[in-house]
């Protein structure tokens, strides 16, 4: 069975270098993760924050690309060479954010309303790149346009000027955000049309998805999977002919991330707690009455309280994903 590159998105404020590890120990066949988005602002300064999740000491044994976002070449380009010092060799820049506040800005999704500027933009980004021969290769992750299929044909063209080490399409628009079905005519489009190679992130939430995806697109050089692993984080493994995740391994697996953040907070339980709720908002989707369990644990203002919720969820609740076919939902 052909095996591409296996993915993790980058998910702001959820994939940061903790998550990464204790993901990673318990669920090793994720093959590469991207950082959450590097803000490369007027400053030329990454907050400590930023730095302490690309720090390479803090990474051990993972894959890391950095994800950057930016509309402003100069700053791009300096942002690829922090990252070269910290020993990268790829950068990834972040064109597919749909969310209205970055987007107003001109970053993220944003990028993709004005093609002749983002013509420019890469021109100058490669021309510096040369001159300041740096050795670094360039990745993009793209939506397919704002309001309109239409508008990636043209998308396309710009892509096709510049050498990318490769194109992760999620094949929404800006305005879908993260509803309405992906428009798998526009990523084979840009499957047949690319110059770069071109790789898939949408959508993938179950065995079913995968196994559809590829059966479509059998050469895909990199899978890119997101809230499908964070409903349940087996799924690849599951993908691969291996055993379903079980309650023990999905307490010792919340209990390890908890214990991270922990470490990363000097026990700042507050915003541990808030971390650890954005995490069961997905992982209590794979429970059978794993929603009613879920209020308990949004409640919970003390690590007691915490710890309590989560005991009954695991004791009232079976574990059994669902599995989804997500991929061909407009068809059914």
């Amino acid at each position: 069975m052909y095996k591409p590159i296996f993915s993790f998105a980058p998910m702001e404020g959820i994939t940061g270098y903790p998550f990464r590890n204790t993901f990673h120990t318990f669920f090793p066949e994720v093959n590469r993760y991207y950082t959450p988005f590097l803000s490369a602002n007027e400053s030329f300064v990454f907050t400590g924050r930023e730095r302490r999740d690309v720090e390479p000491s803090n990474n051990p044994s993972i894959d890391l690309i950095p994800q950057i976002i930016t509309s402003n070449a100069e700053m791009f380009v300096f942002a690829i060479e922090e990252m070269t010092k910290r020993g990268y060799r790829e950068v990834n820049l972040n064109l597919g954010c749909p969310y209205r506040t970055v987007v107003a800005k001109g970053k993220g999704s944003g990028m993709l309303r004005d093609p002749d500027q983002l013509d420019d933009f890469f021109e100058s980004c490669f021309q510096m790149i040369r001159q300041k021969e740096l050795h670094v290769a360039l990745s993009i992750k793209t939506r397919i346009g704002i309001r309109s299929a239409e508008e990636f044909p043209r998308l396309i063209s710009v892509f096709n000027h510049y050498s990318f080490k490769n194109i992760i399409v999620h094949p929404r628009l800006q305005h879908d955000f993260y509803k309405n079905s992906v428009n798998m005519d526009a990523f084979h489009a840009l499957q047949s049309e690319s110059r770069s190679p071109v790789s898939y992130n949408g959508d993938l939430n179950s065995v079913a998805d995968l196994e559809y995806l590829l059966a479509q697109e059998p050469s895909l050089p990199e899978v890119m999977l997101g809230r499908g692993l964070l409903r349940n984080p087996a799924l690849l493994r599951e993908y691969l002919g291996g055993p379903r995740a079980n309650t023990n391994e999905l307490k010792e697996y919340a209990a390890a991330l908890y214990n991270a953040y922990d470490a990363e907070m000097d026990g700042d339980v507050r915003n541990i707690l808030f971390k650890m709720k954005e995490f069961w908002s997905y992982l209590s989707q794979g429970f059978s009455g794993g929603e009613r369990a879920m209020k308990e644990i949004r409640k919970a203002q003390t690590k007691e309280e915490y710890r309590s919720a989560v005991r009954n969820l695991f004791a009232s609740c079976t574990w059994s994903p669902e599995e989804r076919f997500t991929l061909l939902e407009e068809k059914s």
